[in-house]
């Protein structure tokens, strides 16, 4: 059987993405640069090595973002930690633009997501097999260590793999892919009950919800209610069941009381909420520029001891690189925040658009809980949700056109 180039491509794909979604694989330089330079090669390849590179708003952004993160060097705090980061963002960019030059149709979109999703299969599928999931419940108590992996890292890549496979899930005809499918989703639930990550837990409940909600847009009202009333049954099992408590309730009970000032609060959430002070008092000192990007951590070094990044996004990137930098940054956000929007309510938004969005929406919301500017998820959704705006807006003009023509 002969193999296409673009089916070296997939694997190409594939390959830098199961190392760039894998904390163990992505610390291995033979890994890193070997899945990237299969990438480069095999994509510029295709294009016979020619440079045939299309601008548009999602390499514009890539591309700001990466020269304030570079100019921002030149007065870090720690150049060395601006520097690592910055190669990471450069390898990352560079996989996007040649993604982002393949991906020219929704049928295309469709493929790229379902490598997506294999990616992160084969990364569940590598924790399960290597890891040692109790202790990522000891480590909350600070009774284990998780080395390179982090469980709210992991609890949050099963929650993307679950809402995702919601559209599959919903337009697979077939049964028996169908089955197999369904099967798939008890890995990423296993891994959430060990993990026990609210946010990943948020991020399930939140998606399945508002996917359900928006395929269903003549009945939302019903929809709502059943969606109220589906959290409260969650709520109640995770609060009065014992094993259900153990695993994930008492996160839970941390962030409520956080929300009501309650002296109840875990020792996570009162860290997190003393680092974002932390960061704050830092940019107020240096509104415009930052400290450097990466940086944060110096700065938490001389005022707490502990050498760690902000746990927030938002935080991580005005210490890091400033109000500037923070614009540049989130103005891409807003930018397709109100084109979804635009889309959604004068016109129908496509399936695959609405799934896409309500991982972009989810994952922004994340920011405050999590840094996320050099993840590889959150640049392949950023990507996807670019994408998907714009063949949703070539669908509907299309239709339009037709339309005045008849």
């Amino acid at each position: 059987m002969k193999i296409s180039i673009k089916q070296l491509n997939y694997l190409a794909v594939i390959f830098f993405f199961s190392v760039a979604l894998n904390s163990d694989w992505s610390a291995n330089s033979l890994l890193w640069w070997g899945s990237f330079l299969s990438v480069v090669i095999l994509m510029s390849a295709s294009n016979n090595y020619k440079l045939n590179i299309k601008i548009n708003l999602f390499k514009i952004w890539l591309m700001l973002f990466l020269g304030m993160c570079f100019i921002s060097i030149t007065y870090a705090i720690n150049r060395p930690n601006s520097f690592n980061v910055i190669k990471t963002l450069i390898v990352l960019f560079i996989v996007l633009f040649l993604v982002d030059d393949q991906i020219n149709s929704n049928e295309e979109l469709e493929k790229y997501l379902k490598l997506f999703l294999i990616s992160l299969f084969i990364m569940m599928i590598y924790v399960i097999c290597n890891l040692d999931l109790n202790s990522f419940q000891l480590a909350q108590h600070g009774e284990a260590t998780t080395g390179l992996w982090n469980g709210n890292d992991i609890g949050m890549k099963c929650a993307l793999y679950i809402i995702l496979m919601l559209h599959f899930l919903s337009s697979n005809k077939q049964i028996l892919q169908k089955t197999i499918l369904l099967i798939s989703l008890l890995i990423p639930l296993v891994l959430l009950y060990y993990t026990a990550s609210r946010k990943a837990i948020f991020m399930v409940i939140l998606g399945v919800s508002l996917f359900y909600y928006l395929k269903h847009p003549n009945k939302k009202i019903r929809n709502l209610i059943v969606i109220c009333f589906g959290v409260y049954i969650v709520y109640i099992l995770m609060m009065n069941n014992a094993y259900l408590y153990k695993a994930i309730g008492w996160r839970i009970s941390g962030a409520i009381a956080l929300l009501n000032n309650s002296s109840q609060v875990d020792s996570s959430t009162l860290l997190r909420k003393k680092y974002i002070n932390i960061g704050i008092d830092a940019w107020k000192n240096s509104p415009f520029l930052g400290y450097g990007v990466a940086n944060f951590s110096i700065i938490n070094l001389y005022k707490t001891g502990h050498m760690t990044y902000s746990h927030n996004n938002f935080v991580e990137i005005l210490v890091g690189v400033g109000g500037i930098g923070f614009l540049i940054y989130y103005s891409y956000y807003i930018k397709l925040l109100f084109d979804y929007m635009k889309i959604h309510f004068k016109h129908r938004s496509s399936q695959i658009l609405n799934v896409i969005a309500i991982c972009f929406i989810i994952m922004l919301a994340m920011h405050f809980a999590v840094v996320s500017y050099y993840a590889i998820e959150q640049g392949i959704i950023n990507l996807f949700m670019f994408k998907a705006i714009k063949f949703n807006k070539n669908v509907t003009y299309k239709s339009k056109t037709e339309g005045k023509e008849n």
